[in-house]
């Protein structure tokens, strides 16, 4: 009897102790989420809202990528030139569904991005009763509505098709605006044109609000008024309204086109780690917003890139004078050739580890291209001599101050029907250089409906594939979980 007396008196006991401790346990927070209760913190989470998730991959759909090895004497490349090949590389170079699910896949864009919507989503919902500097308040909230906004826009661009005649009825994305508060909600597709539609609304309300007051040091890793500007640009030009592409990009170039195109001497440097570190460097002029990327793109002997003959004719030029970007560097032993945009750093799993996970700070907005992009703009107005003006604010930099004057010329070389058509091509093919290693490449290949045509290796396969203009494949098929979730798949 004592016995079982005792076991009741212990078990009653532990019973209190347990009770306690859930009533203080129910009392904490069950995770270390921060509490959006000042607008201090809200400055903090909206920080989290650049997605890591890179699309620079995105070239290996693209005319940026090759076979690699060099060509027999048959014409036949016979394999990766030394590079590895993974699964999801095939599976990009041939435009098929790419299963794999971490960095450098659509599945790995797809839920980075979400997640960082999902910050923003957070902020918005309560920034409006938040207490502090409603000065302050209004440019978090500014900067979290654009910050949305351009995730759902490369949202959108990547799993739908481009904007166009179709864009009311074609998929396009899940725009979410408010916080999960269910486990496992049920989500619909937007179609393009209503994506775009809530873009241009959180873009524009962005606009009227952010404020680089309240920002720090070099200012570029959060979208500054200069980088929503940037981010105006491209809209406005996928959207296929000139005139406020146009209107953006004079108000990004402010009349001094000059210090948005970075000098080519800069890069005129020793070592490729150099010139890319000082490629992405905030402090450039011409760098209006970079971005902490988790990938291994920087990686250059992974997966699907050009060598030195596919270098040799992308720089060919209808000025026949060298370029100051062809200054490609190649692995030792391997044919891919590459300019260094791309520096791979490593968050260290303990101070004396030598591996880690990679990342890139990947340039999201720079000047040459809110320029390229107000050219475009100009030249698809009917303004040929504004766009050709543009045009040579770069090539004074790319072609050691040497201009595209003879329009004939220029048509001749991409044989094109008219001086117009032949100025567009220039631009588009000065894209293409200015966003290798971007990711930029693939975007205008939809947006222009032009096709690509892949070479594999005979160790690979060596088919010969071909995108065609217009492609179902160009909306990149969603990730496998959405789809088990109840999105519908993109059309094959």
């Amino acid at each position: 009897m004592k016995n079982n007396k005792l076991k009741s008196y212990i078990l009653l006991f532990i019973l209190a102790i347990v009770s306690a401790s859930c009533e203080q346990y129910l009392e904490e927070s069950p995770d270390d989420r921060l509490v959006l209760d000042s607008v201090d913190k809200a400055a903090k989470l909206v920080a989290n809202s650049y997605s890591q998730g890179g699309y620079a991959f995105t070239d290996m759909y693209t005319d940026l990528a090759g076979p690699l090895g060099v060509p027999n004497a048959d014409g036949v490349v016979l394999d990766a030139g030394g590079n590895t090949i993974r699964l999801q590389d095939l599976q990009t170079y041939t435009w098929d569904n790419v299963t794999a699910i971490f960095q450098d896949t659509p599945t790995f864009f797809w839920n980075q991005t979400y997640e960082a919507i999902a910050h923003t989503n957070e902020v918005l919902a309560v920034i409006d009763n938040l207490e502090g500097d409603p000065e302050k308040r209004n440019a978090i909230k500014g900067e979290a509505l654009i910050s949305r906004a351009y995730n759902y826009f490369m949202l959108v661009n990547m799993f739908g098709m481009h904007y166009d005649n179709n864009a009311s009825t074609n998929l396009g994305v899940p725009y979410i605006t408010e916080p999960e508060t269910e486990f496992l909600p049920t989500y619909t597709r937007n179609t393009v044109a209503e994506v775009y539609d809530f873009v241009e609304k959180d873009l524009l309300d962005g606009l009227a609000l952010i404020s680089d007051k309240f920002f720090s040091g070099t200012k570029k890793y959060h979208f500054t008024k200069k980088a929503a500007q940037a981010f105006a640009s491209r809209f406005y030009l996928w959207k296929r309204d000139y005139e406020n592409c146009i209107k953006y990009s004079n108000l990004f170039i402010d009349g001094n086109p000059d210090i948005y195109v970075k000098n080519g001497e800069d890069f005129v440097i020793s070592g490729s780690n150099a010139i890319a570190i000082q490629y992405a460097n905030p402090e450039e002029l011409s760098n209006a917003l970079v971005i902490q990327k988790t990938s291994n793109y920087q990686n250059y002997s992974l997966g699907f890139r050009l060598n030195s003959n596919d270098v040799t004719a992308l720089f060919t030029n209808p000025l026949s004078i060298g370029d100051i970007r062809n200054n490609p560097f190649n692995f030792t032993a391997l044919e891919v050739n590459f300019f260094p945009k791309l520096f791979e750093y490593f968050f260290r799993e303990n101070l004396s580890s030598t591996s880690g996970l990679p990342y890139h700070i990947s340039v999201e907005f720079k000047g040459e291209e809110v320029l390229l992009n107000r050219a475009e703009a100009y030249v698809l107005s009917g303004n040929q001599s504004a766009a050709l003006a543009d045009i040579n604010q770069l090539a004074v930099k790319r072609y050691n101050g040497t201009e595209y004057t003879d329009i004939a010329a220029i048509q001749s070389f991409y044989n094109a029907s008219t001086p117009a058509d032949g100025i567009l091509e220039l631009i588009l093919h000065e894209r293409k250089k200015e966003f290798w290693d971007h990711g930029l490449r693939w975007f205008d290949i939809k947006r222009h409906n032009r096709s690509v045509t892949h070479v594999l290796p005979v160790s690979e396969g060596g088919q010969t594939l071909t995108l065609t203009e217009n492609d179902l494949r160009k909306a990149v098929q969603i990730p496998e979980d959405a789809i088990a979730l109840g999105l519908t798949p993109n059309p094959r």
